[in-house]
C-alpha cells in the first residue's frame, strides 16, 4: 500500500475541501521512540459531517502511569486490540485525499508518518493544517491561550476535548469550522489563503487583511494610508489583491511590520496597461514622498553635468537643477555617478577644472594640470577666450556625436589593462559606463520627449505619449529637455519599459532609427561593457 495524499490546489474554494480533523493518543512526546495508542477522525465537506473513525491500537509497549493518568487509557484497555500494522490502512484509507488537520498539527502528523515509515509505506506529501497556527492569527489578541480547550470553549463548541482521540478530533473539527467562519471575513475563502494564512509570521496586523477585500485582481496600483489620510507606501501589482495579501503572509521585515502597524487603509488603482501602472506610481511616490517607499525622496539627489558656454572659461559642474540656459547631461542617480562622467570627459578634453569664478580678464597661477598638458590654462593667459570656446565647442559636439570620444576613452581602458595597470583600468572602465549610459539615456529621452508618439505593446494596448508623458485625463504636463529631476523617475519608468518591452512604433513625429553618428559606437561599446554582467577587462584586474 502507498500512502499518497493528494495535492489540493491552492485556488479550490473552502467549501471544496475535505477535512479531516485527526487527533492521536501515543504513549510519550517522541514518534521515534513512543507508539500511537488510539486513533481519532472525523470528516467535513461543506460544513458536513461525512464519516468518522476510531480505534485504540496495542503500542506494543507499556503505556506510562502519567499518560495513563492524563488520558484514562491503560495497557488492560489496549490488551488485545488491533496493531498498528492493521489500522494504519484502514486510517489512510478514511484520509483519502482530505486535507489533514489536527490541533498542533505537527505532533500529530509526525507520529502517522513516523508509523508509515516504519510499516515501509509512503509518507503523507500534503502538509497538514494546524488549528494552533491559524488562531493565532484569526482570534489573536482575543484567545491569547489558543489551546484546543480554551477553543472550545470559547465558541461554545458542542464537542469538548477530554484527551480521548476522537472527542478531541471532534471539538477540533468545531474549533477549525468557527476559525473559517472568522477567517472568512479576512478574506481567507481559498485553500491558498488558508494555507498562507497559516504560514504568515505577521500576527499582530494579520486580522488587517480583511481590507483586502475590496481590491481588485486587476493590474494596477495600490496606496497605503494611516489613519489621517497621508500616503504610507506605494506600489504596483499585476493583480492588487494578491500583492496586498502577501504583505501579511511571512514577510519578517520590521519595516513592513511598521508599515502594516500603521496603515488603516488600502486603495487600489486599477490601470489598462503595466506603463500606466508603472508611471502612476512614479507620480505618486513623487507628489506624496511616502515615508516607506525608498524612492520617495531619493529624487533629491539626481544630479547633472552642466556647461555653460556664456561663461568665459567654461567648466564641468555637478548640479543638481537644470535651471539656465546651458547644456546639460543626465539626470544621474547620485553625484558619485555624475563625477564619474565628468572625469571621463575631462581625461578626454583639457577644460579647466578648477572651482574659481573666472571672466576673460581672470589671472592666476596655473596648477600642475596645465604642465601636464591636460589643461589649457587660462588662469595664466596661455589660451584666450576664442580658442578655449573651440575646446567646449568639441565638448559639446561630443555629447551628440561620440565615436571619437568613446574610441579614445575605450583605448584607454585597454592599454592600462594591457600594460597591467589594473586599478587604474578598472576606474577608466567606470568612468567609461557611466559615461556611455548616461548618453544612451539622453539618446532615447531625447526621442521620447520631442513630439508625440503611438506605441502598441505585445498586449495590443495603444499607448500615447507627448512630450515623454503617457497621456491620460488630467495627466501633467509635457516633460521638458533637458528632464527636471522631480520627472526623472516618470521618465525612466517610461524609457525602461520601452528598453525591456517589444513594441510598436504606430506613429512618431521622429523616427526611432538613430542615424545620428555615434549611435552605432555608443550601443556596441554598452553591449561589450554589459555582456555576460562583466566588464571588458574584467579577467584582467577583478
Amino acid at each position: 500500500m502507498l500512502a499518497i495524499q493528494t495535492t489540493l490546489e491552492e485556488g479550490v474554494p473552502l467549501s471544496d475541501v475535505t477535512f479531516c480533523a485527526v487527533d492521536l493518543e501515543t504513549t510519550g512526546g517522541s514518534p521515534e521512540s513512543s507508539r500511537i495508542t488510539e486513533i481519532g477522525a472525523v470528516k467535513y465537506r461543506g460544513g458536513e459531517k461525512i464519516g468518522s473513525f476510531q480505534s485504540l491500537i496495542d503500542p506494543g509497549q507499556p503505556i506510562p502511569p502519567f499518560i495513563t493518568h492524563l488520558t484514562g487509557i491503560t495497557d488492560s484497555d489496549v490488551a488485545g486490540a488491533p496493531t498498528i500494522a492493521s489500522v494504519m490502512p484502514r486510517f489512510i484509507e478514511f484520509l483519502g485525499d482530505s486535507l489533514f488537520v489536527a490541533h498542533s498539527a505537527g505532533f500529530d502528523f509526525g507520529f502517522v508518518n513516523a508509523a508509515l515509515r516504519r510499516l515501509d509505506y509512503e509518507p503523507l506529501l500534503q502538509p497538514p493544517l494546524c488549528t494552533a497556527r491559524l488562531a493565532r492569527r484569526v482570534v489573536w489578541p482575543d484567545v491569547p491561550n489558543v489551546k484546543l480547550h480554551t477553543l472550545a470553549e470559547y465558541f461554545r463548541c458542542v464537542a469538548q476535548p477530554s484527551h480521548r482521540a476522537l472527542d478531541d478530533a471532534m471539538a477540533c473539527a468545531e474549533v477549525l469550522h468557527a476559525l473559517l467562519d472568522r477567517g472568512g471575513r479576512m478574506g481567507i475563502l481559498t485553500l491558498g489563503d488558508l494555507q498562507q494564512a497559516v504560514r504568515a509570521r505577521g500576527r499582530p496586523n494579520f486580522a488587517k487583511i480583511r481590507l483586502t477585500d475590496a481590491l481588485p485582481q486587476a493590474p494596477g496600483v495600490y496606496v497605503f494610508r494611516n489613519a489621517a489620510g497621508d500616503v504610507l507606501y506605494v506600489g504596483k501589482s499585476k493583480n492588487l489583491r494578491q500583492r496586498v495579501k502577501s504583505y501579511f503572509y511571512g514577510d519578517g521585515r520590521k519595516k513592513i511590520d511598521d508599515l502594516l502597524s500603521e496603515m488603516t487603509q488600502v486603495e487600489g488603482i486599477r490601470c489598462s496597461s503595466e506603463l500606466e501602472a508603472l508611471v502612476m506610481e512614479a507620480r505618486l511616490i513623487h507628489q506624496h514622498e511616502p515615508k516607506y517607499n525608498r524612492r520617495g525622496k531619493t529624487w533629491r539627489r539626481y544630479t547633472y553635468l552642466k556647461i555653460d558656454a556664456a561663461e568665459a572659461y567654461p567648466r564641468i559642474k555637478v548640479v543638481h537643477d537644470t535651471k539656465g540656459d546651458a547644456t546639460f547631461l543626465g539626470p544621474f542617480g547620485s553625484s558619485s555617478a555624475a563625477n564619474l562622467a565628468k572625469e571621463a570627459l575631462e581625461e578626454s578634453f583639457a577644460i579647466r577644472r578648477c572651482t574659481k569664478p573666472m571672466r576673460a580678464s581672470t589671472r592666476f597661477s596655473p596648477c600642475a594640470l596645465a604642465d601636464m598638458k591636460r589643461c589649457q590654462a587660462p588662469c595664466d593667459g596661455r589660451t584666450d577666450p576664442e580658442r578655449y570656446g573651440e575646446l567646449i565647442r568639441g565638448l559639446v559636439s561630443s555629447l551628440s556625436s561620440p565615436d571619437g570620444l568613446l574610441e579614445a576613452l575605450e583605448g584607454r581602458m585597454n592599454s592600462l589593462a594591457a600594460t597591467d595597470r589594473f586599478e587604474e583600468a578598472a576606474l577608466a572602465r567606470d568612468r567609461l559606463r557611466a559615461l556611455g549610459d548616461a548618453l544612451s539615456r539622453r539618446r532615447l529621452d531625447a526621442w521620447m520627449v520631442e513630439g508625440q508618439l503611438v506605441l502598441r505593446d505585445a498586449s495590443d494596448h495603444r499607448l500615447r505619449l507627448s512630450g515623454g508623458t503617457l497621456l491620460k485625463e488630467g495627466g501633467p504636463d509635457p516633460i521638458p529637455t533637458p528632464c527636471p529631476r522631480e520627472r526623472a523617475d516618470e521618465l525612466t519608468a517610461v524609457r525602461e519599459w520601452i528598453r525591456r518591452n517589444p513594441v510598436v512604433v504606430e506613429f512618431a513625429d521622429n523616427p526611432p532609427a538613430e542615424p545620428i553618428e555615434g549611435g552605432a559606437a555608443l550601443h556596441l561599446l554598452l553591449s561589450r561593457l554589459r555582456a555576460a554582467d562583466k566588464p571588458l577587462v574584467a579577467d584582467r584586474y577583478r
